[in-house]
């Protein structure tokens, strides 16, 4: 293989054979080949070249062929089809607290971890303190790791990996279970041995870390490989296929819906404000079978997600504005309307809501039953990188006290307002950065961008 590459998967695939019983595995050793032996592929054959001191990014859905294509990779596996090639030494963090022994100590699970590596004798005794300062776990290097936390593990068994200078570094996920301090002095390490040579493979589900450090990033789906390169074409790539399966379920709805739509017409009111805005012409979802919690007064029929020109999307970029369509049908003579959004992220946080009276948006004074009310919501998606889900909401003001809100307080406008429909979780979406270099990587800290300032003066 040429100096020049530390890497060389050549279609390489990987296969398990199926055994529904003990016998039937005997049998599956004894009689080889077996014409009615079942097999699952793992992954699908795939080539790839990694060039000396490149950090390589590999993505992909929980089953996507990740473990396997680094444990094979690592020498671990044996593929069924092709070669791999890997020059120099390589080290492996696949599994926490895997190759340590529960009964040994920190220090001889150091020592062991370094010897298999190629590390022995005086050259351990110069690299164990770096090792041991690096962990940061104090006395605890001479416990047995079986009293170890989770974030002890990791620190310890990172160190061993890091600190020994290995030409390839292979990081599978256990990054995720150190806090945030150790966690960025491991990515500092990780850039140091990248600056020396050393090439890195990261699988991680962060997709901030892959943007930030990565500079090819391999996607793999149902065992292939559906894209190698740069990191943001990698990512977008990856949204998309996880929300393949709801735009697969929004274009089965939209036929449907499209010809009932054809034949719906809106109950007359003379006190609406303004025309409608006209519906998206791409595909929506149906929410008419899903949970809608509230009084049954109001129900929510569809929704579609758009970019501002009406364009359908579920991937967005950094500061792009999310357009929001839904329709709503009354069940019966309602009050003054006001329509809502609530912004979480995938673990649940709000990052955002806000209502049609917060906005100071005209609406219809009253409602009637049977009418169609069409909401549209822009959201300016200053938020992070990152995962969201949409939570939208229905309610009625008395309509004297609309007259009087901006006079109200938030006690009597809270105590006066009823709730006829919440739909939680009404549709996802994903953010992805500008671009992968410089700030427009990342252009601001936390979740949310507040629009702050910052100013630097030269006063003496």
């Amino acid at each position: 293989m040429s100096s020049e590459f530390a890497i060389r998967v050549d279609n390489v695939s990987k296969r398990y054979a199926l055994f529904k019983t003990p016998m039937q595995r005997i049998r599956g050793l004894l009689f080889n080949g077996s014409k009615k032996q079942e097999y699952f592929q793992a992954l699908q054959p795939l080539s790839f070249d990694i060039t000396r001191g490149r950090f390589l990014g590999i993505i992909g859905q929980n089953g996507s062929g990740k473990s396997t294509l680094l444990q094979l990779i690592s020498g671990i596996l044996l593929p069924s089809t092709g070669s791999v090639s890997v020059t120099g030494r390589v080290a492996a963090l696949l599994e926490l607290g895997a190759g340590f022994n529960p009964e040994f100590t920190g220090r001889e699970n150091a020592r062991l971890n370094a010897q298999i590596l190629g590390i022995s004798g005086k050259q351990f005794e110069q690299v164990f303190p770096e090792i041991e300062a690096f962990a940061d776990i104090g006395e605890f290097i001479d416990s047995p790791v079986k009293s170890y936390s989770s974030g002890m593990f990791v620190r310890l068994a990172f160190a061993v990996q890091a600190c020994i200078d290995p030409d390839v570094l292979i990081v599978d996920e256990a990054l995720a279970v150190g806090d945030i301090f150790f966690r960025l002095k491991c990515y500092e390490r990780l850039e140091r041995l990248r600056d020396k040579g050393c090439t890195v493979i990261l699988v991680t589900h962060s997709m901030d870390d892959v943007m930030h450090y990565c500079d090819q990033v391999l996607l793999l789906h149902r065992g292939e490989a559906v894209f190698l390169g740069d990191a943001t074409e990698a990512i977008n790539r990856y949204y998309a296929l996880g929300h393949v399966n709801a735009r697969k379920l929004i274009n089965e709805d939209a036929a449907r819906l499209n010809e009932a739509a054809a034949h719906m017409t809106d109950i007359s009111n003379e006190v609406e404000v303004g025309d409608a805005p006209a519906w998206p012409q791409e595909a929506y979802i149906d929410t008419t079978q899903r949970e809608q919690t509230g009084d049954g007064l109001i129900e929510c029929v569809r929704i579609a997600l758009t970019n501002a020109q009406d364009e359908a999307r579920q991937v967005f970029h950094q500061f792009d504005t999310l357009r929001v369509h839904a329709e709503f049908r009354a069940r019966a003579d309602l009050e003054t309307p006001v329509a809502g959004f609530v912004v979480r992220t995938d673990r649940g946080v709000i990052v955002h809501g806000r209502n049609s009276g917060q906005c100071g948006s005209p609406v219809p004074k009253r409602i009637k039953d049977g009418q169609l009310l069409r909401v549209v919501y822009d959201i300016p998606l200053d938020f992070s990188a990152g995962e969201y889900l949409l939570d939208l909401g229905f309610a009625t003001w008395p309509t004297l006290l609309f007259e009087k809100i901006s006079s109200s307080t938030m006690a009597e406008i809270e105590s006066s307002s009823a709730r006829h429909c919440v739909l939680s979780g009404a549709a996802s979406f994903s953010i992805v950065p500008k671009g992968h270099l410089g700030f427009s990587a990342q252009p601001f800290y936390g979740i949310a961008n507040v629009g702050s300032a910052v100013r630097v003066s030269i006063v003496g």
